[in-house]
C-alpha cells in the first residue's frame, strides 16, 4: 500500500507532489512538505548501520549532530508524512520554495535522515503550495496536523 493514500493526506491535497531526488519547485515563496510514498527497508536495522557509519567516522562533533537528526526516524510511523516546513515566511525573506529544496543537499536540519531513507531504498515525495503567507499557513498546518495526530508533530519536525 502506498503510504500517501492514509492519515492526514487531505491536508495537502491542494499540493504539487515530485519524487524528492528530481522535484522541481517554482523560485516562490509557499509552503513545502516531505511525505512518504514507499517504506524501504525497517527503520531499527536503518538506525543500526547508521550507527556503524557514525561510530567508524570517530569525529565526535559530526556524530553527535548526524545522531541527533537520524534519531528522529524512530518517530516515523503511520502517518506518511515526516516533515512540514515554510520558505519566504520572514518578512524580506528571499528564500523560496525551490531554495528550501535545494538546501536538502547541504544545510537544512532534515537533510541527514533523508538521505538515509533514500539511500535504503525509500521513496520519498517533495509538495509544496506557492502562498503569500507561508508563516501563517505552515502554523495552521501543523495545528492542523497535531489535531489529526494526538498533539504530535511529523517525525522530522522539532517545533
Amino acid at each position: 500500500m502506498d503510504k500517501k493514500d492514509v492519515c492526514c493526506t487531505a491536508l495537502f491535497s491542494e499540493f504539487t507532489f515530485q519524487d524528492i531526488r528530481v522535484a522541481t519547485p517554482p523560485d516562490r515563496k509557499g509552503v513545502y512538505v516531505i511525505r512518504v510514498r514507499r517504506e524501504g527497508e525497517p527503520i531499527e536495522d536503518i538506525l543500526l548501520e547508521v550507527g556503524r557509519v557514525i561510530e567508524r567516522l570517530a569525529w565526535p562533533a559530526v556524530g553527535e549532530k548526524m545522531l541527533d537528526r537520524v534519531g528522529r526516524l524512530r518517530r516515523v510511523g503511520e502517518c506518511p508524512v515526516v516533515y512540514i516546513g515554510s520558505a519566504g515566511a520572514q518578512r524580506g525573506s528571499r528564500n523560496t520554495l525551490r531554495g528550501r529544496y535545494k538546501e536538502f543537499g547541504g544545510r537544512h536540519t532534515a537533510m541527514f535522515p533523508l538521505w538515509v531513507l533514500v539511500y535504503f531504498g525509500w521513496d520519498l515525495e517533495y509538495g509544496w503550495l506557492e502562498e503569500e503567507e507561508p508563516a501563517r499557513v505552515e502554523a495552521e498546518l501543523k495545528e492542523r496536523y497535531r489535531e489529526i495526530h494526538g498533539g504530535r508533530l511529523p517525525a522530522l519536525v522539532n517545533r
